[in-house]
């Protein structure tokens, strides 16, 4: 049985793509933040005691804090909860660093894309590493006499990061890519290679954007973290997936992906040639609605159907059940 919701643009009387700007004050615990907040006045310290799921839900939208930021003494393998965190502007002189990083001992990667920091600590993080694109990015780096940069290693050496480019050749991309340091561009129909250009495809900064192809299906078999961040402030938030314009395109596949920041909208299509398949609705649907052509599926066994019975109450959106 397939589930899914029929959504008519007339009830929600504006767009749900965006988050406009929010201001919240941290006043101690991360539990206590409204939700939607994009700008933080306060000094954040974690110390590990908050929930993890808190932290991605409650820090998603976050751009920027006013204020100084401490992760210390935790075991989080990455600091992605603050995946759109661009700015953190410190003016407490208590603090040694605007954004101290110490003593994680399951700290793997920092996995904020376009944070830009005047004085960043990193010290005593013993499984971190750092790609090359942080390494010029973080200038002002302050160590602990034992630290040092370890470069993020890949599938043959250093981690491979490229580029993708918009209507390029296979996405503009070079061969063996890991890392898409921007937003992930499909598009156009010269693309007959793109199977291999995202064979090794890990993480993609940005956004995936897949229009006006001649491909009927697209497989990234090993992607596992898509960011959804912006290096600039945008009027909108788009679909972390966006599918359009296509003339076949019947399906994707992303079997490995275990992270993507929340988004109101997860994936998004209007090709009348796609149909939502139900193990794509129920990996994606974590992260922001699935929709395909107007429906909102419905992941199965999973916590969101009791949200969306809520929505179904509060809106009274017509509910269609395919057996």
């Amino acid at each position: 049985m397939f589930i899914a919701i029929v959504v008519f643009s007339t009830i929600w009387g504006c767009s749900i793509a965006g988050k406009p700007a929010k201001e919240c004050v941290f006043n101690g615990t991360v539990t206590g933040l409204e939700d939607n907040c994009t700008r933080i006045t306060g000094n954040l310290v974690f110390g590990g005691s908050d929930p993890i799921a808190t932290l991605y839900s409650k820090l998603a939208y976050v751009e920027e804090v006013n204020g100084c930021v401490q992760v210390s003494g935790t075991t989080y393998p990455r600091l992605d909860f603050f995946a759109r965190l661009r700015t953190v502007v410190c003016t407490n002189i208590s603090f040694p660093v605007d954004f101290m990083v110490a003593n994680n001992s399951a700290l793997e990667r920092l996995g904020m894309p376009y944070l830009r920091v005047t004085r960043l600590g990193l010290t005593f993080n013993p499984k971190l590493c750092i790609t090359t694109e942080e390494g010029g990015r973080y200038t002002n780096v302050q160590r602990g006499q034992n630290d040092s940069f370890v470069l993020c290693q890949g599938r043959a050496g250093a981690l491979k990061e490229c580029n993708s480019t918009m209507n390029g050749i296979n996405g503009g991309l070079t061969d063996g890519c890991e890392l898409i340091t921007g937003h992930l561009y499909i598009e156009g129909t010269n693309n007959a290679n793109i199977t291999d250009k995202l064979q090794y495809v890990k993480e993609v900064y940005g956004r995936v954007y897949i229009r006006s192809t001649n491909l009927n299906t697209l497989s990234m078999p090993l992607l596992e973290k898509v960011y959804a961040a912006d290096p600039m402030a945008t009027a909108t938030l788009e679909p972390t997936f966006s599918v359009s314009g296509n003339t076949n395109f019947t399906k994707l596949q992303v079997p490995k992906v275990n992270f993507m920041a929340k988004s109101d909208q997860a994936f998004l299509t209007s090709d009348a040639s796609y149909v939502m398949d139900q193990d794509l609705c129920n990996q994606l649907s974590p992260y922001g609605q699935v929709v395909s052509n107007g429906t909102v599926c419905v992941a199965k066994n999973t916590p969101r159907h009791n949200q969306w019975s809520s929505i179904i109450l509060a809106l009274g959106i017509s509910m269609v059940i395919f057996m």
